[in-house]
């Protein structure tokens, strides 16, 4: 029997999903299934511009709902351009050698609580050393043209999907938009009967 699959669609620069990180990665402690994590280019490196006014009321709710979940948040340090290309040329890596939930984790957290510079070689080693990596192997995929390769494809399946925002989790032909809707999505894995029994 295939073990059901939900993707997961996650920015390096979303505060939001950031937020949405742990509980993606425990759903399959619940629900018979794997979670496929793709890691996409973030929107302002896409040409889709934010509004400044869009930008501050992010941080603000995001301050929010990192208080109600429990989650650190700040202080920040953006990784748009090298940052996020990095991170995401490593949680390819991540991927391969089954470390992508321990990766994600450290390098958002790093991002979005802890101002660590994930575009310079420290601040980038220190969350690839604290999520198990090596880092050696790390740097070989920050030059590493399949993993651009692989990145670019992710990103282009969300575009695919219809959608440009993120966190995105796409379940049997139905997508779940944001942080906010994975209790939605675990309904739905309910319905279909997937949840582990206890």
């Amino acid at each position: 029997m295939n073990t059901a699959r939900v993707d997961y669609y996650f920015s390096f620069r979303s505060p939001y999903s950031y937020l949405s990180g742990p509980r993606a990665f425990a759903l399959p402690e619940r629900y018979e299934i794997v979670v496929a994590f793709h890691g996409v280019i973030p929107m302002a490196m896409r040409n889709q511009a934010v509004p400044r006014e869009k930008a501050l009321h992010t941080l603000r709710d995001v301050a929010r709902e990192a208080r109600r979940l429990g989650m650190p948040f700040g202080p920040v340090y953006d990784p748009l351009g090298d940052g996020a290309t990095r991170c995401l040329a490593v949680s390819e890596h991540a991927l391969d050698v089954g470390r992508e939930r321990e990766f994600t984790l450290s390098a958002s957290r790093g991002i979005w609580a802890e101002a660590i510079d994930v575009a310079k070689d420290r601040g980038l080693r220190m969350v690839c050393e604290r999520a198990g990596l090596e880092w050696s192997a790390c740097q070989k995929a920050l030059t590493d043209p399949a993993i651009k390769a692989r990145v670019d494809a992710n990103t282009a399946e969300l575009a695919e999907l219809g959608h440009w925002g993120v966190p995105v989790f796409a379940f049997a032909g139905e997508l779940f938009w944001g942080q906010d809707r994975i209790e939605d999505l675990e309904r739905t894995l309910q319905a279909a009967g997937l949840e582990r029994s206890a």
